[in-house]
């Protein structure tokens, strides 16, 4: 410990800082934390699991949907109550919700200390430092003192490839950050505001981070990118890079999410039946099952040509799962419009859909148009939708009774003791009996399905494998 301030306010700072992050969205702020925690911890500090044990409080967050908002102000609400009793903590906020509603969450909660946007995370723990030398000096809440910390200017170039992300050892799968930004200015879709203009990391640092995911034990990587699809860094494009990568030992399966429909070259879809380590599982985001809302969220394709890159994927992988994004209630969204949905859904037979109530975001262009379809039918949409999607999902879950499928255990089953659970290659989860190691391929023979999960009899000893070159 060394003593920070002085006189009566004098605290003791401790030598190595405890920092605790939350993370809320998607892949992309799971991405993100590793990376911050990677950084904050080459200059000193430690993670903590909880925040009560925390110097640095920080909540990594997403501006996609209202929703996500309001909980993280609540949630920041709550954690502000622990400066009452430890005034010198600090309190912060990071990534897309940082970047879309500083002003906005500044007000809501002043015992913010530090306010980051998701290009900014290179000057956080500079950002950090001072703003615990404020807090130590004076040990009196910074909201009665300070204005927070700032930082969310937008970086062009900005892509972390010489940052490192914190891994836990051992953990089957890694999420590796690709691309970041948007091009693409869906009339919906704030992303390309609050992460900015489409940059690809070099191939060579992706390489180099895979490697280093498959040294800790990663047995899967996952790409993430908002377009991933779209990577490029001079003459390799995504298809190539996913061809490179596949020859790193140790990983068994290769994914990506998300990608652009529009990007879906045919050099990618041959990859994607060509290479053993590509997953046979596709995120293909749709949005809407009528070409007239598809025109007016600027999603640059018809639902004509969406049905035919699914069966062009679907000619070329075998037994390809497909999940996808659909919002409804989109302004001008009408009956007929939603019915459209309703029967692609239908038509492709999803494994899996995120479905979601459309909800305005400024500054996007829906967001100056007349948000037309009121609440409760958004309300009464959406549950139709999803119970529509509960029995396609359902349905598609039962064809895997009586087959054997091949797991990827991730570790105990978090709802039944004495089970595992893992993921197949079409990325449904696979409860079964037993406890095989974590990273193991296991063959199990699948006894009962949900819309959610494969229920499975335990291997017999012996017949799983450790990596994939175990096998060749």
């Amino acid at each position: 410990m060394r003593v920070a301030g002085r006189g009566p306010a004098a605290i003791l700072w401790p030598a190595v800082p405890a920092i605790y992050i939350e993370t809320y969205g998607c892949q992309m702020n799971l991405a993100d934390t590793e990376l911050i925690l990677g950084h904050v911890g080459a200059h000193g500090y430690a993670m903590v699991p909880t925040p009560d044990r925390a110097d640095v409080v920080l909540l990594n967050t997403c501006a996609i949907r209202e929703r996500a908002e309001e909980r993280v102000v609540g949630r920041l609400t709550d954690l502000a109550r622990l400066k009452r009793e430890r005034p010198e903590l600090v309190l912060g906020v990071c990534g897309c919700m940082a970047q879309h509603h500083r002003s906005h969450l500044t007000a809501r909660v002043p015992a913010l200390d530090v306010v980051v946007g998701p290009d900014a995370y290179r000057r956080l723990p500079a950002l950090l430092d001072a703003a615990r030398r404020r807090s130590a000096a004076r040990g009196t809440p910074r909201a009665t003192l300070d204005d927070p910390l700032i930082d969310v200017r937008l970086d062009p170039d900005e892509t972390y490839a010489d940052l490192p992300a914190a891994r836990r050892d051992g953990a089957v799968r890694a999420w590796v950050t690709i691309m970041r930004g948007c091009d693409k200015f869906c009339t919906f879709c704030v992303v390309p505001f609050v992460r900015g203009r489409e940059r690809s990391l070099p191939a060579d640092a992706v390489l180099a981070e895979v490697r280093a995911a498959a040294a800790r034990g990663a047995r899967e990587v996952v790409f993430l990118g908002q377009t991933v699809n779209a990577y490029r860094d001079d003459a390799c494009d995504f298809a190539t890079l996913l061809a490179r990568v596949s020859e790193i030992p140790g990983i068994a399966r290769l994914r990506f999410t998300s990608p652009h429909p529009s990007d879906m070259s045919d050099a990618l879809v041959r990859a994607m039946g060509t290479i053993p380590a590509v997953a046979p599982q596709l995120h293909l985001p749709v949005q809407s099952g009528s070409d007239a809302v598809l025109g007016r969220m600027a999603r640059g394709y018809t639902v004509a040509q969406y049905r035919d890159l699914v069966d062009r994927l679907r000619a070329t992988v075998p037994e390809l799962a497909l999940s996808t994004d659909v919002i409804v209630g989109f302004p001008e969204e009408s009956p007929a419009d939603f019915d459209a949905t309703c029967r692609l859904l239908e038509e492709i037979g999803y494994d899996q859909a995120f479905l979601f109530k459309y909800s305005r975001r400024t500054p996007t262009r829906a967001a100056r148009w007349p948000d037309s379809v009121p609440e409760d039918e958004k309300s009464r949409r959406l549950t139709h939708l999803i119970a529509l999607q509960e029995g396609i999902s359902a349905a598609r879950n039962q064809r895997w009774v009586g087959r054997t499928v091949e797991v990827l255990v991730e570790g105990p089953a978090r709802r039944s003791p004495g089970h595992v659970a893992g993921k197949t290659p079409q990325f449904t989860t696979v409860v079964l009996p037993g406890d095989v190691p974590a990273g193991m391929l296991v063959p199990v023979d699948v006894t009962a399905a949900t819309a959610h999960t494969l229920l499975g009899e335990a291997p017999l000893t012996g017949r799983y494998r450790e990596t994939p070159a175990a096998a060749d």
